[in-house]
């Protein structure tokens, strides 16, 4: 039974099924090391991943491990929520979601509300005990909390990228108890590749690398959660121990006060893009 998640969460997407031996175990040791839940996704051609991993809950407890699921395909009409909730149980062999989420807006071909009381449904069908969602705009989020109450909100935040900080979900989501889980984290590595001098000389005085930095900074000073994918056990160790020292308050208004100016030049139409912002639109324009 799950008392509390794990700031750090298991990423699933382009994991490696060329070594699918090697992926399990790292993966089983993910769980042992203390990380409690785990993101499944069947967009980006994830079908393969996601029925791999009935042979990740066949060697685990069940109540151990906390997934969260996106519904990804375009719901057409209410019966394709069910539908797609039936297809996550069928190929990972499990009797319940803990938390179901869209993956966007963008999925939504009927009202999203609607979307939403149609996963309501399955909490009451015992398929689904929580409500989340993603890549909403603010007034989404705060309309979906109201009706449905949500459990997280899942989004794209790192140092470079503070779009949800910005418009204030980041600071509704602590308001109302709502985990908000970043995706993007480390945007690949490519911050620590900027090798951003005063994120460099951080590093040194911790004796830490870059990315424990920004997980120390994002996990235990925001309190935010995330998730990131490997199954390389230096990297899940490295990963866990960036949560183990604590950052000066003059490092910490350091990083949060840090704008990247290409970032903050991205212009976004709130109002024409209701299907919220997620890290491929960000990345076409930077």
């Amino acid at each position: 039974m799950i008392n509390e998640l794990n700031p750090i969460g298991i990423g699933t997407y382009k994991l490696d099924m060329e070594n699918k031996e090697e992926t399990l175990e790292g993966l089983l040791y993910s769980v042992k090391k203390g990380q409690n839940y785990i993101s499944t996704s069947l967009m980006y051609s994830n079908y393969e991943i996601v029925d791999f991993l009935k042979q990740f809950f066949a060697k685990i407890n069940r109540e151990d491990i906390f997934v969260m699921s996106h519904l990804e395909k375009y719901i057409e009409n209410k019966n394709d929520v069910e539908k797609q909730v039936d297809e996550y149980l069928t190929r990972m062999n499990i009797d319940y979601i803990d938390a179901l989420q869209i993956h966007t807006p963008e999925v939504c071909k009927i009202p999203l509300l609607d979307v939403y009381y149609e996963m309501q449904k399955m909490c009451e069908k015992g398929k689904v005990k929580y409500l989340s969602t993603s890549n909403t705009t603010l007034e989404q989020l705060e309309e979906l909390n109201k009706n449905f109450g949500i459990y997280s909100f899942e989004g794209v935040y790192n140092l470079d990228c503070k779009i949800y900080e910005n418009i204030g979900v980041v600071d509704y989501c602590k308001k109302n108890n709502i985990k908000f889980i970043c995706y993007q984290a480390l945007r690949r590595n490519k911050i620590a590749e900027a090798n951003y001098k005063f994120l460099v000389e951080m590093a040194k005085k911790y004796n830490k690398t870059q990315n424990q930095i920004l997980i120390n900074w994002m996990l235990k000073e925001k309190g935010l959660f995330t998730l990131i994918k490997t199954t390389q056990k230096e990297y899940i160790d490295s990963n866990l121990e960036a949560l183990d020292f604590k950052l000066q308050q003059e490092d910490v208004q350091l990083l949060n006060e840090f704008q990247n100016e290409k970032f903050n030049a991205i212009e976004i139409d709130w109002e024409a893009n209701k299907g919220g912002v997620t890290i491929d639109k960000l990345a076409s324009q930077f």
